[in-house]
């Protein structure tokens, strides 16, 4: 695993390496115009709140004004994606970002009341909604949005809604046998259901990121505290039980001899260290976040080019690991950034405030 680039992080300290993994998104991409800049600026957001510190708000709030304007719109599944999506209904919630009230409440009542959905309630994908075709990805899309905005309105709807989304989805998705999530139902899945043979690591990453925002959101008290805390302790578990060596995870979760995936495995560590600081995840999680932090070093260069990141991925082929297993790791795909952020970001709001490269495993 070692020598993969010319010059891989030795050490870092955390806040920097989550700054400078946002600025390298924007300059490598030219815009956060795309969902993958939502999970950015989430991490930016994260990081405002967490700090308290005024220059990354006001750059928080500066990348996400073409978003607040109405300026930024781009082909998408999801249209809160153009409010800039979960980084602005956080800010909105923490009273920090008060000009997208309008256009959060309009997107939100345009999920509760017009989006496409399955049977069983689920949202499915809108360009085909007769085929009710639903993937993982979607937790991450609405759930958080759902949640902040409902969070600050004091709309209940909201909240409801964004808990009984990511709860179906992952209760649909999880394999019975190690308890983690398939991506998708209706593309060309195999499994009973018609849902796809994968463990993929960042449609798990998807999973417990908003589960995450739920087990540590969610007021003290709701009345859905307690099982969102349960389905995200149950699905971290199950994530660190096919951890590997350097503390990371493959595209084929389940399949060593894949290869190691930085953007689900950025996902994992984010929602093990958010559950850690909001003090839902056991103690005993800790060491598994630190070595994770230091295995992903060695896939980002000292110019924070980062490696080995799947590119866009909905159920190739027929869905089996195989098929997850031959789509190729990417430099600085669009999905590689956020991740880092969001991992690094926390680690810094967790007190870890510098990272050094682990030893090769053997």
């Amino acid at each position: 695993m070692a020598g993969k680039f010319p010059s891989p992080l030795k050490t870092s300290s955390t806040l920097a390496l989550a700054l400078g993994a946002a600025r390298k998104h924007h300059e490598v991409h030219g815009s956060l115009g795309h969902y993958t800049g939502i999970v950015t600026l989430h991490g930016m957001a994260r990081l405002a709140v967490g700090t308290g510190e005024a220059a990354i708000l006001g750059e928080t709030r500066r990348r996400l004004e073409p978003f607040v304007r109405g300026e930024m719109t781009f082909p998408c599944n999801y249209p809160n994606y153009h409010c800039g999506g979960n980084a602005s209904a956080y800010l909105l919630w923490r009273g920090l970002l008060p000009e997208v009230r309008d256009a959060a409440r309009r997107h939100a009542d345009q999920i509760l009341h017009e989006a496409p959905r399955d049977p069983d309630g689920i949202v499915c994908m809108p360009g085909d909604p007769a085929a009710h075709k639903v993937w993982i990805d979607s937790a991450f899309a609405v759930s958080p949005f759902l949640l902040f905005t409902g969070l600050a309105f004091g709309d209940e709807r909201c909240v409801e809604e964004a808990f009984q989304q990511t709860a179906k989805m992952v209760r649909l998705f999880r394999d019975p046998s190690n308890d983690l999530l398939h991506q998708s139902k209706n593309f060309r899945g195999r499994l009973p259901g018609n849902i796809s043979e994968d463990h993929w690591s960042r449609g798990n990453g998807w999973g417990i990121y908003a589960l995450a925002e739920l087990a540590c959101h969610l007021p003290a008290g709701h009345p859905r505290k307690g099982e969102a805390v349960g389905l995200f302790v149950e699905h971290a578990r199950a994530c660190l039980a096919v951890q590997n060596a350097e503390g990371l995870w493959h595209q084929e979760m389940t399949e060593p001899n894949s290869y190691v995936e930085t953007s689900g495995s950025g996902l994992i560590l984010y929602a093990i260290g958010a559950g850690l600081q909001a003090g839902v995840l056991d103690t005993a999680f800790r060491p598994a976040l630190e070595k994770g932090l230091s295995g992903l070093l060695r896939y980002i260069s000292s110019d924070l080019d980062i490696y080995h990141t799947c590119r866009g991925c909905l159920c190739p082929g027929t869905g089996t690991p195989l098929e997850y297993m031959a789509m190729p790791p990417i430099v600085n795909d669009p999905h590689a950034f956020g991740p880092v952020v969001l991992s690094m970001g926390q680690a810094h709001l967790l007190g870890i405030k510098e990272v050094h490269l682990s030893t090769p495993p053997q």
